[in-house]
């Protein structure tokens, strides 16, 4: 009966890993990245760029940081368009959520169990990557690609835009508030999210 018993438990381990190995493996990163936006917002923004990340957070951070910064140049173009100056500022920023999303929805059709857990990360680190730069909106302190000038800083011009550059703190903490938010329905995804299998059933009767 012991016997029995332990294989039992044993047999629960082995179905709890395998639910959850990618949760697990989830909450270093995220820890992480919690804390560079701890650090960011509260005390120095160049921690956005400057922050010191173990390996290996350090190269998902490298390879996120610039897929996103590839997305955010194509929103501008893509974006422009509609042939509005506000809507293609904000189409940076809002491509680097727009992108995960679409890649969420085609993991949630598949039922994609792992990949939907990383598209939910990949939309958390979008929100991310926004918060530091519309928190840098009225110093305007960080280097922007290509070696643009302060002027070309897009949150800066959209809360200028709106009234609201000295909330530009606020944003921040907004975005980084929406970001964490991103990050716990990824690593929950196994507590709602069920595989089902097509089975196809050949009666005769």
């Amino acid at each position: 009966m012991a016997r029995n018993k332990k294989h039992m438990i044993q047999v629960d381990w082995q179905e709890f890993l395998k639910k959850w190995w990618f949760s697990i493996v989830l909450l270093p990163f995220i820890g992480y990245h919690i804390h560079q936006a701890h650090l960011t917002l509260n005390y120095n923004i160049f921690f956005s760029i400057s922050y010191s990340f173990p390996f290996p957070v350090n190269v998902e951070k490298f390879m996120m940081r610039n897929l996103l910064l590839i997305v955010h140049e194509a929103g501008h173009t893509f974006f422009s368009v509609f042939g509005n100056r506000i809507i293609t500022i904000l189409g940076g920023s809002l491509n680097e959520i727009l992108f995960p999303v679409f890649i969420l929805g085609y993991t949630l059709f598949n039922k994609l169990v792992k990949a939907t857990q990383f598209a939910f990360y990949m939309i958390g680190s979008g929100w991310f990557s926004i918060a530091f730069y519309a928190a840098d909106a009225s110093q305007r302190q960080l280097p922007l690609i290509g070696n643009l000038g302060p002027e070309a800083h897009d949150w800066h011009n959209l809360l200028r835009h709106w009234n609201m550059l000295e909330l530009d703190g606020l944003f921040g903490v907004i975005f980084v508030s929406i970001g964490i938010l991103f990050y716990l329905i990824a690593v929950s995804v196994p507590l709602w999210f069920k595989k089902t299998e097509r089975v196809r059933l050949d009666l005769n009767l």
